[in-house]
């Protein structure tokens, strides 16, 4: 049912949260890996960049934030999508761009979350 032939990368330093996304987006059809740790992150993609459709980042974690994050994937994957994520609600006044297709507020419907993955995927650009 995926409409991709990559795998979406959930990254988030909860790990009880990279779970939850992993089994709702795996239920969508979506093939997914995981990441607590934005370094965690950063070698998976190293590791394999042909492998990744999309990144899913939390913002606040660990020794660089979610859009240090994006940028250094950006630097061995140009071009990956991404969706950042963030409890806060300041994420709002970030705009959609280098690499970020949508910025979304927790906690955010994991229907909401699928349907915008699954845009991005087929093809559509921003969500």
């Amino acid at each position: 049912m995926s409409q991709n032939n990559g795998v979406v990368l959930f990254v988030d330093d909860e790990a009880f949260l990279t779970e939850i996304g992993r089994e709702m987006l795996e239920d969508f059809g979506h093939r997914v890996d995981v990441a607590t740790h934005p370094k965690e992150a950063l070698e998976l993609v190293k590791n394999d960049s042909g492998r990744y459709a999309l990144a899913i980042v939390d913002y606040t974690m660990p020794d660089m934030n979610g859009i240090e994050l994006v940028e250094q994937i950006h630097a061995v994957r140009p071009g990956l999508p991404a969706i950042l994520c963030s409890g806060t609600r300041l994420l709002e006044e970030i705009n959609v761009g280098n690499g970020i297709q949508k910025v979304m507020i927790k906690p955010y419907n994991m229907e909401d979350l699928a349907d915008i993955v699954a845009r991005i995927l087929g093809g559509q650009g921003n969500a």
